[in-house]
């Protein structure tokens, strides 16, 4: 049985291990991504993590899930925000591929993540979008069971469309749920999981900060199931901590939105992996492009 060596670049962390056929984790280990040095520091400290890993494993193929907009066939950045310096333009198949001297394929980490969901996660649908909710907002669409990407490797940024006139992503993530409560309490540092804790309590800012979140991230996947009248909407990211009352709070704001009879049809889930699910996702990229190469 083949083993693979998967990467998943994130803006704060690079989690990486080795993968196997069947998607299972043999090992795993997390690196700071010190985001700021750039994309070739990154790219470089992957390889030196590579090397290591090389050394005492029998690897088949490295694959590498990355935020970003990624070409898929030549493995390179064709967009990237403001999270990784000088990412854009970045040939990480070519580089990686020729410190390593084995084959690698990269996607980009929501496209992975739909592609765990679709292989590992027995939703038994072939049509389905995924939204990451957590430093910002991510997606990927699966049509007909396969990734959809766009003519330019774009298709499922909606953390850039239009929620009440600001980005998706700036009032529907945990960075636009920290903002508006420092709207009401600016001079403390919060996260996500203080801000839910005193919402459940009954705080009244709290409170007030919550349901405008949960409102705009409600307008967005309505608009969403709208555009592409999905099987499925899976929700993965950080916010999934919050587990079944997280589900049903956002089900119970969808509704007043959608459409009674689209609403009915569209099951609303949340993603069954969690933070594996870039790597998985990425062995599955590499094997089904090695095939692709192959034939």
């Amino acid at each position: 049985m083949n083993n693979y060596l998967a990467f998943d670049i994130g803006g704060t962390h690079i989690k990486y291990g080795i993968v196997n056929e069947n998607g299972e984790i043999i090992h795993d280990s997390t690196m700071d991504t010190e985001a700021h040095l750039g994309g070739s520091f990154i790219i470089n400290k992957v390889i030196e993590a590579a090397k290591i890993v090389i050394q005492n494993h029998q690897i088949a193929g490295v694959a590498i899930s990355t935020a970003g907009q990624v070409n898929i066939y030549t493995g390179t950045i064709v967009g990237a925000g403001d999270t990784i310096p000088d990412y854009e333009g970045l040939e990480i198949k070519r580089i990686v591929s020729t410190a390593l001297q084995l084959p690698v394929e990269v996607s980009n980490d929501v496209n992975c993540v739909a592609l765990c969901e679709k292989w590992k996660g027995n939703h038994q649908v072939e049509n389905f979008i995924t939204l990451t909710i957590g430093t910002g907002v991510g997606g990927a669409i699966i049509i007909n069971n396969e990734l959809y990407t766009g003519h330019t490797f774009s298709a499922g940024e909606w953390g850039y469309m239009r929620i009440e006139g600001e980005p998706f992503e700036k009032v529907a993530s945990i960075s636009g749920l920290i903002h508006m409560a420092k709207m009401f309490r600016e001079n403390r540092t919060w996260t996500g999981k203080e801000i839910f804790a005193l919402y459940d309590r009954g705080d009244s800012q709290m409170k007030l900060a919550v349901e405008k979140f949960y409102r705009h991230l409600a307008i967005g996947i309505s608009n969403l199931i709208y555009i592409f009248n999905p099987e499925k909407v899976i929700i993965g990211g950080g916010i999934t901590g919050r587990g079944e009352q997280f589900l049903q709070e956002v089900k119970g704001d969808v509704q007043k939105y959608a459409h009674p009879s689209i609403f009915r049809n569209t099951e609303i889930v949340l993603a069954k992996f969690s933070n594996h699910s870039g790597m998985i996702g990425a062995a599955y990229h590499f094997m089904e492009r090695q095939k692709s190469v192959v034939h």
